[in-house]
């Protein structure tokens, strides 16, 4: 299970107080359960165990409806608590995919441009001193938001 920014202690003594002292050893379980998939769901810094328990929510699979049964819970009623918190962390979580999948397509990009000069014969000139010594002053390739390259050769 993935770590959270609030500590796994405080998840569980919060479920067991939400439940009241008078339940049973399993229900205080079976709410402890159920805290901790909230936790993660909400909280995790492990996205792909967020993900899991965002599903969970979501579905409200067999599985979630007899963990809110034994913990004393409607399922339904947590469900419908859950769902608008869950689907902005879901959103998030996205938004952060995203952004690294568009940094490693104009990395990509980058990469192919480079390449493609470097087939032709471009960017070979030598002669740019550097700390370590004299290494080619090669392209500076800039890829834009918009998609566009832009190749700029160094002049010595």
């Amino acid at each position: 299970m993935g770590r959270s920014a609030r500590s796994q202690g405080t998840a569980n003594s919060n479920s067991i107080e939400l439940g009241g002292a008078r339940k049973e050893p399993e229900e205080n379980l079976w709410t402890a359960v159920l805290s901790k998939a909230a936790d993660d769901a909400l909280y995790t810094t492990d996205y792909r165990e967020a993900l899991l328990s965002i599903n969970w929510f979501e579905t409200g699979g067999r599985d979630f409806r007899n963990v809110c049964q034994y913990a004393g819970r409607d399922h339904e009623y947590v469900s419908k608590k859950m769902l608008k918190q869950v689907k902005e962390r879901k959103r998030k979580i996205k938004e952060w995919e995203d952004g690294i999948r568009m940094r490693i397509e104009g990395g990509m990009a980058r990469k192919m441009a480079l390449w493609s000069l470097q087939k032709r014969g471009k960017g070979r000139v030598k002669g740019r001193k550097h700390k370590g010594g004299y290494h080619s002053g090669g392209p500076r390739i800039q890829v834009h938001s918009t998609g566009t390259t832009v190749t700029h050769l160094h002049k010595l």
